[in-house]
């Protein structure tokens, strides 16, 4: 009986070991596909699905957690990579401008003072605003950022989709600044803000953060963090990801922490004319110029700062943007997908027109949208 037992344990544990053995070649066989899918290169693409579109009164198109909205001066829909009808809605607006975050897009009437909120089951919230608006943006939970201006006075106010106010703030235009840009953080709850004034001749840039959370309620007037520049001009800035805030100056970017207060953590002074900025959760870049390079260059930081790559670039776009670790660039008629590594992945000349090309599965699928269609394109070697 002794003998049978040790044999049984014995068994048992080689079968363990067998068994573990397995599943980390399986694990190792996995990660070194994925590795080598992640890494291919591509020259050629197939249509795997495609649905009808029309460009009629036309104000942008948006990546939406793989699928595409288009949204126009009449109505939104959005659709997913098989074509299928996700949501839409219809509204009436003179310049629709739109912004999403996770399940959640708000369109806007710039200029004019409606605000359409949408998230996967459709129309989520509408809300009028009292001044004319200048930009919306839209946090993970449906929360909204709006800046708006009315004679010599900027408002920002963050209400609910329901339309409950959260919190605003009120700046006079000829003592504080004119807005140059807002953005809101993924949970709703801070907003950092930039300001542009001229006094006695000098160029002023104040970049204001706000906390509307719990611990905002620890400061006057929910200011968690100011900056003041003088001589140059901060035109952008947004929040890269929760706590981290990326602002775009004439000569470079400042990344500022702000899980509660903002804290200046990194300035990068940039040479050359910026031509182009873009960013995501995991990245800001700029697209310069120099005066004797052969052509623009791109530079791509990390959340902290630290420059993850440069390269010059030899394609013409017209429109460049982050997508996960891929850079997407295209114009008309040509794109060049390059890697947060700077090695390309795909480049070719289409027979029709480029409106957007947005990453279905971060891999090697992507929504190609033209005037006529939205195609789902799988890439090829």
């Amino acid at each position: 009986m002794r003998d049978y037992e040790d044999k049984k344990k014995r068994y048992r544990k080689n079968r363990a070991i067998i068994f573990t053995l397995l599943l980390v070649l399986i694990v190792i066989i996995g990660a070194i596909y994925l590795i080598r899918l992640y890494n291919r290169t591509y020259q050629d693409y197939e249509v795997i699905d495609s649905v009808a579109n029309t460009e009629e009164n036309l104000g942008g198109y948006l990546e939406y957690k793989g699928a595409v909205v288009r949204y126009s001066r009449d109505g939104a829909v959005a659709v997913d990579n098989k074509g299928n009808l996700l949501w839409n809605g219809s509204y009436e607006m003179a310049d629709p401008i739109a912004d999403t975050c996770e399940d959640y897009v708000v369109i806007a009437d710039r200029g004019g003072k409606q605000i359409q909120i949408f998230n996967k089951d459709g129309l989520a919230g509408s809300l009028t605003m009292n001044h004319p608006i200048v930009k919306a943006e839209i946090a993970k939970q449906g929360v909204v950022a709006v800046l708006m201006t009315e004679d010599d006075i900027s408002y920002v106010e963050v209400q609910s989709k329901e339309g409950d106010l959260i919190g605003d703030k009120v700046t006079n235009m000829v003592k504080d600044g004119y807005p140059m840009d807002i953005s809101l953080s993924d949970n709703g709850e801070k907003v950092a803000a930039t300001y542009l004034s001229i006094n006695k001749g000098e160029i002023i840039n104040n970049i204001l953060f706000l906390n509307y959370g719990e611990v905002g309620k620890n400061f006057t007037d929910r200011t968690a963090g100011a900056a003041i520049y003088n001589n140059f001009i901060v035109p952008r800035i947004t929040f890269l990801d929760n706590d981290t805030v990326c602002a775009f100056k004439e000569d470079g970017l400042l990344i500022f922490a702000m899980e509660e207060i903002a804290e200046l953590t990194k300035e990068e002074i940039i040479e050359g004319k910026i031509k182009s900025v873009l960013h995501n959760e995991k990245y800001a870049g700029v697209v310069i110029e120099e005066e004797e390079a052969n052509g623009p260059k791109l530079l791509l930081y990390d959340l902290k700062g630290k420059k993850v790559l440069e390269k010059e670039l030899d394609f013409e776009y017209e429109n460049i943007y982050l997508s996960g670790d891929e850079i997407i660039m295209h114009n008309d008629l040509s794109c060049v997908i390059y890697k947060s590594d700077g090695k390309e992945k795909f480049r070719y000349t289409f027979t029709t027109n480029i409106s957007a090309l947005y990453s279905i599965n971060n891999l090697d699928r992507y929504f190609m949208v033209n005037p006529q269609e939205i195609w789902e394109i799988q890439l090829v070697e």
